[in-house]
């Protein structure tokens, strides 16, 4: 089975791929690939807008999208495409700011393994722990699914169906991707996850999206839109793991020691 790791990566910022790649020397072996991302604050509108819908944007998101958070999105979107092009199984996308606690060599052995019907698995759950609603056979790793998925994309594995299927749905884009990443119920993807959670941001690099600036917020869209999300959401889990599921949903205690950004 082919896969690669991307690491994405701008330009100016070597420090954090260094960074990036110590996390990963303990596997000196794994098929590393940097993805020079896209600098969505050096991008004129027009390229910007190869991808990007600021009609959406206004239409169907509470705010609109700096600069950083197109450039954000598009360098995912370079990433699918690479694996559509370099025709691989599957490739573990990561952001350069990110932290690795537990054999990840075991953890792609085990990916492997599974049946090719997996799209995207969500690797790190950095913000609100989400309750467990499916789970895979017991043993050190298991295939599981969230009754919300995690809001980041910081790691996170994306198949090559997983990939043609986003490239056909995601673009044009008018939300953050890690926003997008949520409805995957609107995507047609499978998101799921790998448990344990080996994952999370490392906080002691600066953001490079984030901006000081807020951005004015449409309150009226913001709650219509979390409205929609919720019911949208519930529906899409009744469909697919039953009310039954619903109801024993879980947190779990992640096995590594941390989950979320504060732990």
């Amino acid at each position: 089975m082919r896969y690669k790791i991307f690491i994405i990566n701008l330009d100016r910022s070597v420090e954090r791929y260094q960074s990036a790649l110590a996390q990963l020397s303990a596997w000196p072996d794994l098929p590393i690939e940097r993805v020079s991302a896209a600098d969505g604050r050096q991008m004129s509108e027009q390229e910007l807008n190869c991808y990007y819908s600021l009609h959406l944007n206004q239409q169907c998101y509470h705010k609109l999208l700096q600069p950083a958070e197109k450039g954000c999105y598009i360098s995912h979107i370079w990433c699918w495409q690479r694996i559509v092009d370099q025709q691989l199984d599957f490739a573990l996308i990561l952001e350069d700011d990110f932290i690795v606690n537990g054999d990840l060599a075991a953890m792609l052995d085990y990916v492997v393994g599974l049946p090719a019907d997996w799209q995207l698995l969500k690797l790190a759950m950095p913000n609100k722990q989400q309750k467990i609603i499916a789970s895979g056979a017991d043993g050190p790793w298991q295939r599981v699914a969230f009754v919300k998925n995690p809001v980041s994309t910081v790691a996170q594995l994306v198949s090559a169906a997983g990939a043609k299927q986003l490239l056909a749905t995601a673009v044009p884009f008018y939300r953050p991707v890690d926003v997008a990443m949520q409805y995957s119920f609107e995507l047609g993807i499978r998101a799921e996850a790998i448990w344990p959670l080996i994952f999370k941001p490392d906080l002691s690099f600066e953001s490079s999206i984030n901006s000081k600036q807020k951005q004015p917020i449409k309150r009226s869209i913001f709650y219509r839109q979390r409205l929609y999300f919720v019911l949208a959401n519930f529906k899409h889990n009744l469909h697919h793991y039953g009310l039954l599921a619903l109801l024993k949903a879980r947190k779990w205690p992640n096995p590594v020691g941390w989950t979320r950004m504060s732990n």
